[in-house]
């Protein structure tokens, strides 16, 4: 599932032009550039029915993004708002039945690293249904 994110992500203009193709999972690589988001899998709950896995699922993903001023960290968060709320159709192999925004929020950078400890952070709550 985070790929088929990740890959709506990149192929969409308006997050294309905010952070062009720095979308990652998990973590950013060392020495990536200074405004990214990070695609993180929080949740994962399966369907079953008496005889097994129906085949869908509901995931909680979370989206970090990471920018050297607040206006820039709102306007890429907006982006991949525009990009994913409300989507629906295949990506790859996957049915997606219904991406909505559950929730955003600023948040300090961690001090674990000196090199983002400077930026500012939206992160963003989605929850994906799909088969």
């Amino acid at each position: 599932m985070e790929e088929a994110i990740i890959a709506i992500l990149l192929a969409d203009a308006g997050v294309a032009g905010q952070i062009g193709t720095q979308v990652y999972p998990g973590r950013a690589p060392q020495g990536v550039s200074t405004e990214y988001a990070l695609v993180r899998s929080v949740t994962r709950l399966p369907d079953y029915t008496m005889a097994g896995p129906s085949g869908y699922e509901e995931r909680r993903i979370q989206i970090d993004v990471y920018a050297l001023t607040y206006t820039k960290a709102k306007r890429t968060a907006r982006a991949i708002v525009n990009a994913l709320s409300g989507r629906r159709g295949k990506q790859g192999a996957i049915n997606i039945q219904g991406i909505f925004l559950d929730g955003e929020r600023d948040l300090p950078t961690t001090d674990e690293d000196d090199d983002v400890y400077n930026r500012f952070r939206t992160s963003l709550d989605f929850i994906i249904h799909h088969a």
